[in-house]
Formats: structure tokens, C-alpha cells, sequence
């Protein structure tokens, strides 16, 4: 046999020259005191014969065979009874996993996954094979050995794939205006920490994290990932609340191995050093503003705006035989969504739309400042001219504004902010309800 070894598990390869069946058994390995090391599980030697009280550390074929079924019937459920299978096999109730592989055909390689093994630890792997299942199969007359040490790593991040068969890598980090979350999958069960606190302050170890998280302190988290979501690649959220809008955050997120399954030696795993993120809670006031239409010309006319925040305007102009014709199911106003994606009522394609960036010493505010606040003299402002609409026509334009918060979560945040990405903070706003200016400003030129 050959064996792919991870943190707690490791990959069984088996090859026979004719069909059959393998009986494979995990046990803490016995190094008979030869390695000191801390992490050493000792010994595990059973009772070979209740009888005369022979103790042995290797088993013989038959052992292994019974140490299986034993385990894996569990019957060991008086462990005082000397009389019960699993005790006069007690590599079965010592084991730390045992099962069964079928070989069905020679030649060919088959593999089975041994999960729940001692990390960072010592272990042995026992393997003997038969011809048959059942107790009077032909038993091979040598067991195989396997002996080796887990790796001292922490379980790994797996990605997620969803409905719509896009992968998306983990952990990944969610903001909000007052809650942050990370959402991780593993690749074997496990236990996440995360922390957040003010981006100015020191970053955290992966201990620190770790200790912090444990102990249930102010804006922290700690979850168990279990098997079952290991199994179906569900990821588990662990989510921080009680954040303040608008402020700047860091977040430490670490990840450990469940430690020895069967002594208490050594540490469980724990990743190196924290994933980190920095990132800007939202900001849930939407602003308060106001618009106007002026200069107007042969083929167009001059939108204006002004804003308690800093942000965006959006606008679409529509003929205004367009609105008013009930025959075609057109109602007034579009809707805040329906602007901010360029369209009129019910779709209707615009004459003109477009987007202008609102910016002011008096629109760097957010949160409850801003709610309550009156647009005032130095508030966030702009304009843009409409150009190329047919001459001696009556139009409407419909104007939103959407404060910065929104292409700060959406877009890089080192991108130029007087010529934001109008599609992404869009995609933010329909998507994550970042702030707005919920009713549409209605000019009518």
C-alpha cells in the first residue's frame, strides 16, 4: 500500500493480485519510547489473550480483521465486560478509524480516504487482506504497516460553487453598515476565528486573534466548522456586529485543526499568520438633495444638482408624450432603480442618460449628520449638459443622486473618485442596497 498524508487524514492506495477485500485499522503509533517527542501518542498495546493476559502492540491478521468488525459494530459498550469482541480485540475499541475497502477486480488500484487520524501526530495504519468477506475468508498470513506523522498544518480553504456553477475561492469578507461576516469552507472540520477592530490599531497575530475570538471578546467571532459541512462544501459565516457606519475597520480571520482525537498531546494546528482585510463599514443615510434645469437651448439644457453627501447624480431624459401616453402602460416617475439603470418608466429607452459626480468641502458627511441636514451653501454639487435632443420638443428628465459610499464599498478604492465607475456603484446599489436618494427628482424642461 502507498498513503497521501494531510493534516488528519490520510489516502489508502491498495493493489491486489486477485479480488478481495482489505481491512484497514488506525491506531496512535507505539514508538515503544524510542523518539522523545512531546507530541508522541505512547503506546498502544491490547490485550492479545484474555486468558493468559498477553499484551502485544502488533496485531496479528486476525486482529486486524476483528479489530475492524469490532470497531466498526461498536460493540464495546460495557468497557468493564472482559467477555464482549471489542475487548478481547481491543484494536478495535483502541482504533482511531478502521473500515473496509472492496477490491473488486486484480491489478488495479483502489484508494479510500481515512479521515479522523491523530494531527500533527504519530499514527499507524494496519492493512491485511482476504480473499472474501465473512469469517472463513482466506486471511493473508503478514500484516502491512504503515507508520507516520500527520502534517502540522491547519485544514485548507476550499471554494464554493453555487447555482449558477461560478466558483467563488474562500474566506471570503461581507460588509455592511454596522456588521461585518466571513464566510469560510474547509477541507476538513475545524474551528475559525475572527476579529475586527480600528484599522490604526496594531495588526493581530494569529494567536491574538485566536485568544481574543475564544474568550468572546467585543467584535470577535469564533465558529466550528463541523464534518457534515466539510462533507457537502458548505461554508459556515462567522459575523461581527455592533460597528460603527462609515469608519474604517480591520478584520484578522484564522483558522485551526480540532487537535488529537484520541490523548491531548501537542497543539492543535493554527494558521501562521491571519488573512486580513481593511474595508469601510457603509453608510445607511441616504442624502438629501435637490435639482434643477436651466440654460436651455436648440437641442438641449443643463441638469443641476446639489447634495448633502458627496456621490453621484443620475439622470434619463424621456419625451414627455412618452410619459403621459396611457395606451402604452407609461406612469410618472420611474422609479429610483429604473434611473439609476438608465431607463425611463416601464423601460422605456431614454432620449438621453447619463451619470455626473457631486463634490463639496460641506458634502463630507455621513451617517445621521447627514440625514437630518439641510443641503447647505458648500453642499456636494455639479451639472452636466444634455446636448443632441430634437429642437421645439417637451421632455422630462428624472434625476437620483447616490452618495460615495456606494462605489467606495463597490469600486477600487484607489480609484480616481471624480470619475467614479458608474456601472459598479449601479451593480452596488441594485444588489446591496447601498444608500439613496429613494425619491426621484422630476424636472420637467
Amino acid at each position: 500500500p502507498e498513503r497521501l498524508i494531510g493534516s488528519s487524514y490520510a489516502t489508502l492506495r491498495v493493489q491486489l493480485s486477485a479480488p478481495g477485500v482489505v481491512y484497514y485499522l488506525a491506531t496512535p503509533q507505539d514508538d515503544a519510547g524510542a523518539v522523545a517527542d512531546a507530541a508522541d501518542d505512547g503506546p498502544h498495546v491490547v490485550i492479545a489473550n484474555v486468558t493468559t493476559d498477553e499484551r502485544r502492540a502488533v496485531p496479528t491478521p486476525e486482529e486486524v480483521r476483528l479489530g475492524v468488525l469490532a470497531f466498526l459494530n461498536d460493540t464495546d459498550s460495557d468497557p468493564s465486560n472482559d467477555s464482549d469482541d471489542a475487548y478481547r480485540y481491543a484494536f478495535g475499541s483502541g482504533a482511531l478509524v478502521a473500515g473496509t475497502l472492496d477490491v473488486t477486480s486484480a491489478n488495479e488500484v483502489f484508494s479510500v480516504n481515512v479521515t479522523g487520524l491523530n494531527p500533527q501526530s504519530h499514527n499507524d495504519i494496519w492493512v491485511v487482506a482476504a480473499n472474501a468477506s465473512g469469517g472463513n475468508a482466506a486471511l493473508q498470513t503478514h500484516v502491512a504497516l504503515q507508520s507516520f506523522r500527520t502534517r502540522k498544518l491547519p485544514p485548507g480553504f476550499r471554494n464554493v460553487t453555487g447555482e449558477d456553477g461560478l466558483s467563488t475561492p474562500t474566506p471570503a469578507l461581507h460588509v455592511g453598515a454596522t456588521a461585518a461576516s466571513v464566510s469560510a469552507a474547509l477541507d476538513e472540520p475545524g474551528r475559525v476565528y475572527l476579529a475586527v477592530q480600528s484599522a490604526s490599531a496594531q495588526a493581530l497575530t494569529s494567536a491574538q486573534v485566536r485568544t481574543k475570538a475564544a474568550a468572546n471578546e467585543s467584535g470577535t467571532c469564533a465558529k466550528l466548522v463541523p464534518s457534515a459541512n466539510v462533507e457537502h462544501v458548505v461554508p459556515v459565516g462567522c459575523p461581527v456586529f455592533n460597528l460603527s457606519q462609515a469608519t474604517s475597520y480591520a478584520a484578522y480571520f484564522v483558522v485551526e485543526g480540532l487537535g488529537l482525537t484520541f490523548v491531548t498531546h501537542g497543539e492543535p494546528p493554527l494558521s501562521l499568520t491571519p488573512f486580513s482585510w481593511h474595508f469601510i463599514t457603509a453608510d445607511n443615510a441616504s442624502p438629501r438633495g435637490a435639482a434643477a434645469a436651466g440654460a436651455a437651448t436648440s437641442d438641449g439644457f443643463t441638469i443641476s444638482a446639489t447634495s448633502t453627501k458627496n456621490g453621484l447624480a443620475f439622470f434619463v431624459v424621456v419625451a414627455s408624450e412618452n410619459e403621459n401616453d396611457a395606451a402604452n402602460g407609461q406612469t410618472l416617475p420611474p422609479s429610483f432603480l429604473e434611473v439609476l439603470h438608465g431607463v425611463g418608466a416601464n423601460g422605456v429607452a431614454p432620449e438621453a442618460m447619463g451619470s455626473f459626480v457631486l463634490n463639496g468641502t460641506g458634502g463630507n458627511v455621513t451617517g445621521a449628520s447627514a440625514a437630518s441636514a439641510s443641503a447647505p451653501a458648500d453642499a456636494a454639487n455639479g451639472s452636466v449638459a444634455v446636448r443632441g435632443l430634437p429642437s421645439s420638443s417637451s421632455f422630462d428628465a428624472h434625476v437620483v443622486v447616490v452618495d460615495a459610499g456606494a462605489y467606495f464599498l463597490a469600486a477600487n478604492l484607489n480609484a480616481n473618485l471624480s470619475d467614479p465607475d458608474t456601472e459598479a456603484v449601479a451593480r452596488a446599489v441594485a444588489e446591496a442596497a447601498a444608500p439613496r436618494n429613494v425619491n426621484a427628482t422630476v424636472l420637467s424642461v
